[in-house]
């Protein structure tokens, strides 16, 4: 096992004698965009999360982390993954990456795994229930059996009495076939995680148990037999499952792929940034997106057209103050004794102030002072402010200096793993 820095620079000689990567894999690799080769000739892993390829373990974490622990800061990012990726509408990439089950270019085993054993920790194992009938039990009657399988009934003014009745309940199928093969399943991916030495890592409970699996069948019957499984089951979360199953197993027992690549993570974790800071800060956007204009194109006889406009990553609203805030996910410097680096472009800076200019009629209506942010991640434990950024000409037209924070990364994510937000004010105390 070992850790590597999102965009980090590693050389040739790097990739493969510490991370173990071959040519094959590094080519692998660039093909699916998680790692990137620089103009000086070396590579860049942009990517969050685990990485598994020729069975050996490679950790990526995020770029801001410089002296954490860097296990612990994995850690909580990977249980973060699970609840972002069951909160956030995912994009195609993440749902390859976080849990997807769909078949997609490749079979991402890791991913399968995750998505298997955190289904069987909040569900519980496959059940099917089955329909019987109890002579003379408590519940809902059923006429059609005690008709035609009673003794005959004994007719008084009210009509027919019969003293027995069968009666309709259901009873949940214990050992059924798809609950041995979940067992089986789960028995594998649990050792499976457990080999890569992943178990603490995404804090899951070692899963034993111990099923024949000559009792299932070859690997093509279970899949033939969970075909027909799912033709006939109505209820999604089953048929999810099984799909999961059944991806496993096909990739796992019949098309086995010595050189695949297995991620759980991110290429995008600008996203997952973008997405936390506006849960914890209440993000208002929704509230106020109709203020902003859109394009109008129109052609020569006049007929117009709108079209995609600017969109704020997060409103926060006080009694005071109307903030505009962009989550930036750059590791920026920006002090006295370094040279600026790693700092968003100037197209970022420029939409900041068109971000207030849009706003500008409600902000005057309301009353409100307007205030401009970009903030960056960090592994401080407070936030703290780092300095400001201007364009002049701008700034001319009575627009806000534009703020530049950075923000406790581990206690946005804790927040948003945990349902909690705070307000503006007792959060940034400006």
């Amino acid at each position: 096992m070992n850790y590597a820095k999102e965009q980090g620079k590693y050389n040739i000689s790097e990739l493969k004698s510490k991370f173990k990567l071959d040519e094959i894999i590094i080519k692998n690799l660039i093909d699916r965009k998680i790692l990137y080769r620089n103009e000086n000739n070396t590579f860049s892993f942009k990517f969050v999360g685990i990485l598994i390829a020729n069975d050996d373990v490679i950790i990526c974490v995020p770029k801001y982390i410089e002296k954490s622990d860097k296990a612990a800061a994995i850690k909580q990012i990977l249980f973060l993954f699970k609840e972002y990726s069951k909160r956030e509408k995912l994009d195609f990439e993440e749902l390859e990456t976080l849990g997807g089950i769909e078949p997609l270019a490749s079979y991402n085993m890791l991913s399968i795994i995750i998505f298997l054993l955190t289904d069987y920790f909040e569900n519980g194992l496959y059940s099917n229930e089955k329909t019987i009938h109890i002579l003379n039990g408590e519940d809902e009657i059923n006429w059609l059996k005690t008709i035609n399988e009673s003794s005959p009934p004994f007719l008084n003014d009210d009509g027919p009495v019969y003293l027995e009745y069968y009666t309709n309940s259901t009873q949940n199928d214990k050992e059924n076939y798809f609950r041995l093969l979940h067992k089986y399943v789960l028995d594998l991916c649990s050792k499976k995680l457990d080999s890569f030495c992943l178990t603490e890592f995404f804090d899951m409970e070692q899963v034993n148990f111990y099923i024949n699996e000559d009792i299932l069948g070859t690997p093509q019957t279970i899949i033939y037999k969970i075909n027909n499984e799912i033709n006939a089951q109505f209820v999604s979360r089953k048929q999810l499952l099984l799909k999961a199953i059944s991806i496993f197993i096909s990739n796992e027992k019949i098309y086995t792929d010595k050189t695949s690549i297995s991620l759980y993570g991110t290429r995008a974790f600008y996203n997952v940034w973008e997405k936390t800071c506006g849960y914890v800060l209440n993000n208002k956007y929704e509230e106020v997106k109709r203020c902003i204009a859109h394009p109008k194109w129109k052609t020569i006889n006049g007929k117009e057209y709108d079209s995609d406009t600017l969109i704020p990553d997060i409103i926060c609203i006080t009694k005071d103050t109307f903030n505009i805030l962009d989550a930036k996910y750059y590791n920026i410097v920006l002090s006295d004794d370094k040279k600026l680096s790693n700092n968003p472009g100037i197209e970022d800076v420029t939409k900041q102030y068109l971000y207030q200019l849009a706003f500008g009629k409600y902000i005057a209506d309301k009353k409100l002072k307007a205030r401009n942010m970009l903030i960056f991640p960090t592994e401080d434990e407070e936030l703290f402010q780092i300095g400001d950024v201007t364009i002049d000409f701008l700034k001319q037209l009575n627009l806000e200096d534009i703020i530049l924070f950075k923000l406790p990364a581990k206690k946005i994510f804790d927040m948003y793993i945990f349902n909690k937000k705070t307000e503006f004010d007792s959060f940034f105390k400006l």
